[in-house]
């Protein structure tokens, strides 16, 4: 467990010193603005992970398979959704939402929080991956794996800043390798506990990556064609932004039975209210 703290704390810290290093405390304070979005918002995913990973050990250590597997994409997907959800509006409204609140906004840090925030969709579907190794008790090999492939950040950040490219390609190593080490939790977890990587990748990788696709379509190209100058403008684009992912959920990235459970429990909350 210490190599896998450690090896977090290298790439977030070590990440800002390297940029404080090449690119001079004005760049570092726009990836600390970035981190701070980035806490923000995965604050209300991590709500749900707290009460979702008991009932993963739970069914892992009553030997209940199926159950954990279902757990693991089911969480999988709605901790990306959830993410999704309040991502997405930021992205696409990224510069006006920092000019609302720091007035002045340093160079960089637009970029710096829309990779950020991609970062954390990225982790967010290997948070259920984690839960189930952990739940196993054999972490030793799951530490050294994934805990060595996180601590390349650092000298991989530091030789691309060194060769003089921008300061936004430590946010671009930390998703690439946080993808590298989605594979080895895969790989691992399938000898491990049996877990289909070819029902993953469909179930969840190919779910969200299309969810995501089909949900930014029109946000991005209506933002792409307006520049957002106004309160009003952004408060549109908001809506837009959060109506087009739930659609896009609903339709795309739940199963049959998932909807009939939304539709059942949308009626039951009408028909209380009518009550009322």
């Amino acid at each position: 467990n210490f190599i896998g703290a450690s090896s977090a704390v290298l790439r977030d810290q070590g990440g800002n010193v390297v940029i404080n290093l090449f690119c001079g405390p004005v760049v570092n304070a726009a990836r600390g603005i970035a981190s701070q979005v980035n806490t923000a918002v995965h604050g209300f995913v991590s709500n749900f992970m707290t009460a979702l990973n008991p009932q993963i050990t739970k069914s892992y250590a009553s030997g209940n398979r199926d159950y954990m597997m279902t757990l693991i994409f089911q969480g999988a997907r709605l901790s990306f959704y959830m993410l999704l959800v309040l991502s997405l509006p930021i992205f696409v409204n990224t510069y006006y939402i920092l000019t609302l609140w720091l007035k002045i906004v340093p160079e960089h840090t637009a970029s710096f929080v829309q990779l950020i925030l991609l970062f954390g969709l990225s982790e967010s579907i290997s948070n259920p991956l984690i839960t189930a190794m952990l739940a196993t008790g054999k972490i030793r090999n799951y530490q050294l794996v994934v805990g060595g492939l996180q601590l390349m950040n650092l000298p991989v950040s530091y030789i691309l800043l060194r060769i003089g490219l921008f300061p936004e390609i430590v946010i671009v190593v930390a998703i690439i390798l946080s993808q590298c080490c989605l594979v080895a939790r895969l790989l691992m977890l399938h000898r491990m506990i049996k877990l289909s990587i070819r029902k993953y990748l469909k179930k969840v990788y190919v779910n969200v990556c299309t969810v995501t696709l089909a949900s930014s379509i029109i946000p991005c190209t209506y933002v792409k064609y307006n520049v957002t100058d106004t309160f009003g403008e952004f408060i549109v684009i908001t809506l837009m932004s959060m109506l087009c992912v739930c659609v896009t959920i609903y339709y795309i990235g739940c199963t049959k039975k998932e909807r009939n459970f939304i539709n059942n429990k949308l009626k039951y909350y009408i028909s209380k209210r009518i009550r009322l």
